[in-house]
C-alpha cells in the first residue's frame, strides 16, 4: 500500500513540475521509481 501511495505522490509531484521540467526526464524518473517499487513488492511477496 505504501508503494502505491509513493507512486501516486511522485506522479502528482511530477505532474506539478511538468511545466518547468523536461517531460521525458520526469517520465524517466517516474519509470525508475515504478520499477523499484515493483521490485520491492516482489521481494515482500516472496517473504
Amino acid at each position: 500500500m505504501s508503494d502505491i501511495y509513493m507512486i501516486h505522490e511522485v506522479m502528482s509531484r511530477a505532474r506539478m513540475l511538468e511545466p518547468q521540467t523536461i517531460p521525458s526526464e520526469a517520465s524517466r524518473s517516474a519509470r525508475q521509481i515504478m520499477v523499484r517499487a515493483r521490485k520491492r513488492a516482489r521481494d515482500l511477496s516472496q517473504r
